[in-house]
C-alpha cells in the first residue's frame, strides 16, 4: 500500500537538512509523505514558505494514486516505471525511495540502485528488514511484495543503518571529506540553553587540517564524510568538547597574594606565569573579603555544545 511505517523517518528527514538539496527526486510517491517533508525541510525549514526555490519531482507507476494533494507540493510528477525514467532525467542532488525495493525483482531492484548511483550526488533508500506477504492493493498489482533485501546486499552500494524493521541505505557519489583532507568550514557554536559562544557564520571562513586536532574531537570528527555545501547541526558532550572541569584545577589564594594593582572581579581572565616559564590563562570565578578563587579550566570545560556547521570547500 502507498503507506509505510516511519521507522526511519526521522533519518531521512535529517539527511535532507544536512545535505541542504536544490533538488530532489522522490521515487514512488504514493500519498507524496517524503514531498511534503522535503518541502518542509528544505524550502520551509529556510525561511522560503511562500518562495519555493527547491526542486521537487517525484515518479510513481500507478496514476490512480496522484490528485491534487500530491500536485500542489511537487514541480513535476512522471508516470510510469523509475527504471524507464529515471536515465532520462538530469542529475538530482538528492533521491529518495522510500519501500520500493521490495515490490521489484532483485534484478530489477538491482538495476534501480544503479540508476539511483549515476543520476543522484546523494540518495537514501529504505526497505524493510522483514518482509511481509502482500498481494495487490487498490487494485494496483505494482503492490505486491516480490523480494526481499539483505544488509549484506544493499552495502554493495553505500552505508546501510538498521532502524528497527528498516534499512536505510545511503549512496554518495559527491566528494566528501576523509582525515587527511585540508577544509574550510564555517560554524556556530552554542550552549543547551542556544546562549551563542562563538561563531564563524556569514564571516572569514576557518581552514584546517581533518586529524590534525586543530578543533576539538567531537567537531573535527563530524567533518568526516561530509561534501562542500553540507550544513548539519552536532551535539557534542563534555567529554568530545573542552573535556570535564577539573576541580584540581582551581585555586583559592589570599587577596594579599593578588597583585596591589588590579581589583579582582568575577570573569576576569588574567595570565599566571609559571617557576618553570609557563604561562596559565586563568579566569576569576569567585571573590571574598579575604580570598580570590582562580579557574585554569577552559571556560567551556564540563559543557555539553552544540554547533551548526558548514563545510565550505575541500582543498
Amino acid at each position: 500500500m502507498p503507506c509505510s511505517r516511519p521507522y526511519a523517518l526521522e533519518a531521512v528527514c535529517n539527511r535532507i537538512i544536512e545535505k541542504n538539496p536544490t533538488s530532489i527526486l522522490d521515487i514512488g510517491i504514493g500519498f507524496g509523505k517524503f514531498g511534503f517533508l522535503a518541502r518542509e525541510y528544505t524550502d520551509v525549514f529556510h525561511s522560503r514558505y511562500f518562495n519555493w526555490e527547491t526542486r521537487i519531482d517525484g515518479i510513481e507507476i500507478f496514476e490512480k494514486y496522484i490528485t491534487q494533494l500530491q500536485q500542489e507540493i511537487y514541480d513535476h510528477i512522471y508516470i510510469g516505471n523509475a527504471m524507464d525514467i529515471l536515465p532520462t532525467l538530469s542529475r538530482y542532488d538528492m533521491i529518495v525511495c522510500s519501500d520500493v525495493l521490495e515490490h521489484l525483482s532483485e534484478q530489477d531492484g538491482t538495476m534501480l540502485l544503479d540508476s539511483i548511483k549515476n543520476q543522484s550526488k546523494f540518495a537514501v533508500i529504505t526497505t524493510p528488514v522483514t518482509v511481509l506477504h502482500q498481494e495487490a492493493q487498490y487494485n494496483n498489482e505494482h503492490e505486491k511484495h516480490i523480494s526481499a533485501w539483505s544488509k549484506e546486499t544493499l552495502s554493495n552500494w553505500g552505508e546501510v543503518s538498521q532502524f528497527e524493521n528498516a534499512y536505510l541505505l545511503e549512496i554518495s557519489s559527491a566528494v566528501q571529506a576523509k582525515c587527511g583532507d585540508t577544509v574550510k568550514i564555517n560554524y556556530k557554536g552554542r550552549l543547551q540553553n542556544d546562549t551563542e559562544f562563538a561563531t564563524l557564520m556569514d564571516q572569514s571562513v576557518q581552514q584546517l587540517t581533518i586529524g590534525r586536532g586543530q578543533i576539538i574531537p567531537g567537531l573535527e570528527n563530524a567533518l568526516v564524510g561530509m561534501s562542500p555545501g553540507e550544513s548539519k547541526t552536532v551535539k557534542t558532550p563534555a567529554a568530545s568538547a573542552f573535556g570535564p572541569h577539573r576541580k584540581e584545577m582551581t585555586q583559592i589564594i589570599n587577596r594579599d597574594q593578588f597583585p596591589k594593582h588590579l581589583t579582582p572581579m568575577v570573569g576576569q581572565k588574567l595570565q599566571d606565569h609559571q617557576e618553570d616559564g609557563r604561562i596559565i590563562n586563568v579566569t576569576i570565578t569567585d571573590v571574598s573579603q579575604s580570598t580570590v578563587t582562580l579557574d585554569a579550566n577552559h571556560p567551556l570545560a564540563g559543557k555539553d555544545l552544540i554547533f551548526d556547521i558548514q563545510l565550505v570547500e575541500i582543498l
